[in-house]
């Protein structure tokens, strides 16, 4: 009923139009003429409203399915990030204060953390975590507002923080003489996180404290990132210097004092270059027995066949002086003392042989001592039980702790990148 009064007013409006516009072109009359070129404008008008509104009119409906469309795949693509996930709340459990385990249906396990609404600093935390992706890098999930007052960040989920791990184990044996294994692997994966941070996103942590480094299944990861800038020297220095201090504190903490080779090692990472820590990772405070022994082979060849060997002398015996080494020799003093027994030289060729206080002649015992570990009659006393690589490198690094340390920045000062695999010495 409703079309058809409109299809009239239509058809009446279009008469009348058509008849204004015929009197107007064959009227000589000007007030008639006025009248009428004023009627055929308002008509002209409105005929062009109708026609409008039927255009329109015509296409609302597949707008408004299209829209309907778009809403419905909008809203299923995004429920899983702003609507805060089914989860099992008989699993929930606190970590820390506004941080909580969370088993999540489809998911599993989440750490969940709870800030203000104003907190810039978790915001600005969370977008640098969200452009990352490294195994070293703590994963963050998505974000939803908790309430009006709440924003919470769905992070991988995390066993418990640095601090919380030093609260429930060593730092050390209780000899305090070897450092514990998987607190060196925390401090080796922190150190890749920041090289990330620093080589490839090409900004800063910024932020570090015990809280910013969280353990996932054994693996240390960084988290909390707050600069969104570009890295400056000064930038790297300060991440590496907070974890020196973080270390240093840890130790004070437990009123422990900091072995020979950890102190120079945080000396080391905390003063120099940040381009020298590249290859960090295979520092010979990270390697296994069996690789220590392995670097003190390889770095006596590199001296001996190497180009600048006269240089990596000079330089080692500068840098490390001389030490009363020989006087801490005891399973190893058939190696010591073996240019006694070559009687097929002269007094003077044999004291070439004779060890030395310097570095570089300590190095060369070291060396030898590793290549006659199978020499029964040669690397410990007659009767005695077959030595580990464990128990040589514990001799040997007693000998002179400080040495493998500078060792190590030597050899990178003489642009030797090591890489030690256990294989060397299978």
């Amino acid at each position: 009923m409703r079309g058809d009064r409109e299809a009239g007013a239509v058809n009446v409006l279009v008469s009348l139009t058509l008849i204004c516009t015929f009197v107007y072109v064959y009227s000589d009359i000007g007030v008639l003429n006025e009248i009428l070129h004023k009627i055929l404008c308002w008509c002209a008008v409105a005929l062009a409203s109708v026609l409008l509104k039927d255009v329109l009119q015509s296409r609302m409906d597949v707008i408004r399915d299209l829209s309907r469309e778009l809403c419905h795949r909008f809203n299923s693509g995004i429920k899983g990030l702003l609507v805060p996930p089914k989860r099992k709340r008989d699993l929930v459990k606190r970590i820390n204060d506004g941080v909580y385990q969370v088993n999540v249906e489809n998911i599993g396990h989440v750490t969940y953390n709870v800030a203000p609404r104003g907190d810039a600093l978790s915001r600005e935390s969370y977008n640098l975590a969200v452009a990352c992706s490294n195994e070293f890098v703590l994963k963050n999930i998505c974000c939803f507002n908790q309430n009006c007052n709440q924003v919470c960040y769905v992070m991988e989920h995390y066993e418990h923080n640095f601090k919380q791990w030093l609260q429930e184990n060593a730092l050390s044996d209780q000899q305090g003489k070897n450092l514990n294994p998987e607190f060196l692997q925390i401090l080796r994966d922190v150190l890749r996180g920041i090289g990330y941070l620093h080589h490839v996103k090409k900004r800063c942590h910024g932020n570090f404290s015990e809280t910013n480094i969280v353990i996932v299944n054994g693996r240390a990861k960084v988290t909390g990132m707050v600069n969104d800038i570009s890295k400056t020297s000064l930038d790297d220095y300060s991440d590496h210097l907070h974890l020196a201090i973080i270390i240093r504190r840890s130790f004070g903490t437990k009123q422990l004092a900091i072995p020979t080779e950890l102190e120079l090692f945080i000396t080391y990472i905390s003063t120099e270059k940040p381009s020298r820590l590249l290859n960090i990772e295979n520092h010979p405070i990270f390697l296994s027995p069996l690789q220590r022994l392995s670097y003190r082979v390889i770095a006596h060849t590199i001296l001996y066949f190497g180009k600048s060997k006269k240089s990596f002398v000079l330089a080692l015996n500068k840098k490390l002086g001389k030490c009363k080494w020989k006087h801490n020799v005891k399973k190893f003093h058939m190696v010591l003392n073996r240019y006694k027994t070559l009687r097929n030289l002269s007094s003077k060729q044999r004291k070439i042989f004779q060890y030395k206080q310097s570095a570089i002649s300590y190095m060369r015992f070291c060396r030898n001592v590793v290549v006659h570990l199978k020499d029964n009659n040669f690397n410990r006393d007659p009767g005695s039980k077959k030595l580990t690589a464990k128990e040589v490198e514990e001799e040997l690094n007693g000998y002179w702790p400080q040495f493998m340390p500078i060792l190590h920045e030597i050899l990178l000062d003489h642009g030797h990148l090591m890489v030690v695999h256990d294989a060397v010495l299978k």
